[in-house]
């Protein structure tokens, strides 16, 4: 083995020397915009030329301009909280942010920045900046986006679809009970000048009582099918499963199937959008209350619901149908897009639901059971 000589002092800073000029060379090449900042105010010290294809400003427009001044309003405060948006690993920072440019309008740019700081002291003494122009990537991120909601908002008219004689039937009995305690009062005070309150106060409040019933299916409704982006928030489980369930009473009813409830008392709360996790459940439901239709054995068959701890950050949500199961191949081709084993499904439920468990940090997966039937599980992160 040969031991190269250690170069001398001179050799050193040559070589030192020799590096930096190279590595200001390429700076000045780069098609990323490289910049140097004052530490307090983000002023620029250094800017490469790339900032003109990138910003439309020359070189000397800049020299001196705070970065803050140039932030979109809405981002500014993040990248001083070092919000989310901002991410830190092994001493540089990354963030994403709009950045004015000069002609006024905004653009995207995604940063890597370190900090120089005095060896003796410690103190920083300027910023280091790496950019680079990410608007299309973020363009295609939020068309993505929205073309996920879109699916995801079809799949909710699908689903409501699919229930709407249920519903029909739902909203019928409210309607009917009403027009019956109203045609009551009408039989027996028709024609009278002097009623006394207490003589038609319980139809009159059985009245209110239920068109009030019959506004909640209604707002429910709306809920479910309003085109809306996801809001993550703390939710009761156990209730959403129970609301569920009672929404698809009816639809049971019709199919003669009876819905189960197995929830634990005292279940911890979890994170989720409310709507999507509304979606899922009904997916399955339905999906239960198909398949356990056919089922011809002795009573009515049954979809049961159990919500339980699965581990130590997850809760789990079991959706048990008695119908003939799951053909071995179908198990995973059953969450692929446009692949239905129902005659005339669309094949876009169970891809939707899996992709929105998945989006909320999830997984949903099938399998069957015995003696027969099939059951979808799906986890949810607890709330922290």
């Amino acid at each position: 083995m040969v031991d190269h000589p250690r170069p001398s002092g001179c050799n050193a800073l040559a070589d030192d020397a020799d590096r930096n000029r190279m590595l200001a060379e390429m700076a000045e090449q780069s098609t990323d915009m490289i910049s140097r900042h004052t530490p307090e105010e983000w002023r620029f010290i250094y800017v490469s030329p790339a900032v003109t294809h990138l910003l439309g400003y020359q070189v000397e427009e800049i020299i001196g301009t705070s970065a803050y001044d140039l932030y979109h309003p809405d981002d500014v405060e993040d990248f001083k909280r070092r919000a989310r948006s901002v991410n830190y690993n092994r001493g540089l920072y990354t963030h994403t942010y709009r950045f004015r440019c000069k002609d006024g309008h905004y653009t995207w740019l995604e940063s890597t920045s370190r900090t120089i700081r005095d060896n003796s002291t410690g103190k920083i003494q300027e910023i280091l900046v790496v950019s680079r122009d990410v608007t299309h990537r973020i363009l295609a991120e939020e068309q993505l986006q929205k073309y996920r909601e879109d699916i995801e908002h079809a799949g909710r008219l699908i689903t409501m679809g699919e229930l709407a004689s249920g519903l029909a039937h739902e909203l019928n009995q409210p309607l009917a009970a009403m027009v019956n305690f109203l045609r009551g009062v009408e039989r027996r005070f028709a024609g009278q000048q002097d009623i006394r309150w207490e003589e038609i106060e319980l139809p009159i409040t059985r009245s209110i009582n239920t068109a009030l019933r019959a506004g909640d299916i209604i707002h429910r409704m709306m809920d479910f099918t309003r085109r809306q982006g996801p809001v993550v928030t703390t939710l009761d489980i156990a209730a959403i499963v129970e609301e569920m369930c009672e929404f698809c009473e009816s639809t049971a009813e019709r199919d003669n199937v009876a819905i189960k409830r197995c929830i634990a008392s005292d279940l911890p709360a979890v994170t989720g959008d409310k709507i999507q996790l509304e979606q899922v459940l009904l997916n399955l439901l339905i999906n239960g209350i198909e398949a356990s239709r056919e089922n011809a054995g002795d009573g009515p068959p049954q979809v049961a619901v159990e919500v339980a701890e699965f581990d130590q950050n997850n809760m789990v949500v079991h959706v048990k149908d008695q119908g003939k199961g799951i053909a071995a191949g179908d198990l995973e081709r059953i969450f692929e897009r446009f692949y239905s084993t129902k005659s005339g499904g669309l094949g876009m439920g169970l891809a939707i639901s899996r992709s929105l468990v998945e989006t909320l940090g999830g997984e949903l997966w099938a399998e069957n059971v015995t003696p027969s039937g099939a059951c979808f599980s799906f986890t949810l992160n607890k709330a922290r």
